[in-house]
């Protein structure tokens, strides 16, 4: 290879490195550019993930906490008026209210709560109605047959293990608590 050859090929490495410099340069960027573009949507992705994981936790902490008191609530309001029939007064509107109160969380709650949850809800429930439907006969009869009223009684104190039962699964369910029931 002569000297001209040589210098000619040196030539066009020099013309092609600095014509073809820009669009190299160019291309990095891009590419840099790019992957700095799908690294911050995945990031806004995992982000949004988390947030939706956090409402979904506080909207079921929420429909608990509910569920919880509204039970509560509408078993005191029994045994308020097992006494009230007792004594000769009627039942309190307000246990109505609970009652409703309570259902519509329930409803609510079908389309939230998981599964094992969800039964012991359940269980819960019914043994909210079975309640009332004992009382509903004493409040009918004054509370004059003391056999009826120890029944609905007792039924009223034991129903407690049931509401018991779903506050634990409603603890293990948000992670609070590891024991099975």
């Amino acid at each position: 290879m002569n000297t001209g050859t040589v210098a000619l090929l040196v030539a066009v490495v020099g013309v092609a490195g600095t014509l073809l410099a820009p669009v190299t340069t160019a291309w990095v960027s891009s590419r840099s550019r790019r992957q700095e573009f799908e690294l911050q949507q995945r990031s806004e992705l995992t982000k949004r993930h988390m947030d939706d994981g956090q409402a979904n936790l506080e909207r079921l902490r929420d429909t608990y906490v509910a569920l919880n008191s509204g039970a509560r609530r509408y078993r005191f309001r029994m045994m308020e008026d097992l006494y009230a029939i007792r004594s000769g007064t009627a039942p309190d509107p307000a246990t109505e209210v609970a009652r409703v109160e309570f259902q519509d969380t329930y409803a609510k709650a079908q389309m939230l709560v998981p599964d094992d949850v969800l039964r012991r809800c359940q269980a819960v429930r019914v043994a909210l109605a079975d309640a009332r439907k004992l009382l509903i006969p004493l409040a009918g009869d004054a509370g004059d047959d003391q056999q009826k009223w120890q029944e609905a009684h007792t039924f009223l104190m034991e129903m407690w293990e049931a509401i018991l039962a779903m506050q634990r699964a409603m603890r293990q369910d948000l992670g609070i608590s590891t024991t099975e029931s």
